[in-house]
């Protein structure tokens, strides 16, 4: 069978802090509950919008100042998701591998059909809005599905060796 390369075990209880404090970060921003101090800086854009909605004007790489506070908490949100989703478990057999698999095409499915319903439903701004949210779910599900069908795993097993 060929190798699957997950990251370490050790990894996974700071990606699993760095995941829910991000998704939190990302939470009580969008719900403006809180806002989170801004770290401006310049930065290199390769595209940037300096006009408003009525009359844009699009800059090309360029240097421009800008807050990078939510930048570094979808990044974060992004990385510790993965290494979470694809860190080896203490006892890594084929049926966590077979998990791991179903979660991920689960996981895709599951995106991609929100994709297209969205695609039938909704329409104008809040089709662009709504990519916005797409973009973080594939992560959020492949996570849920995965965990969710070990907890099931482990506490069927679990209940299998107490007889």
């Amino acid at each position: 069978m060929k190798n699957i390369y997950l990251f370490p075990n050790k990894l996974k209880i700071p990606a699993l802090v760095l995941f829910l404090f991000s998704c939190i970060a990302m939470l009580l921003e969008a719900a403006e509950i809180y806002t989170l101090p801004e770290l401006k800086t310049s930065v290199f854009a390769v595209v940037s919008d300096k006009g408003n909605l009525f009359n844009p004007s699009a800059e090309y790489s360029s240097i421009i100042t800008n807050s990078i506070t939510d930048e570094i908490i979808e990044c974060m949100f992004f990385i510790s998701g993965i290494v979470l989703a694809f860190s080896k478990e203490k006892i890594e057999d084929e049926l966590i591998t077979f998990i791991r698999f179903k979660s991920l095409v689960y996981a895709t499915y599951f995106t991609i059909l929100l994709l297209v319903l969205s695609e039938i439903f909704i329409y104008g701004w809040a089709f662009l809005s709504f990519l916005m949210i797409y973009f973080y779910s594939f992560i959020l599900f492949l996570n849920i599905f995965y965990y969710t069908k070990l907890f099931i795993y482990k506490k069927q097993f679990s209940y299998e060796n107490e007889d």
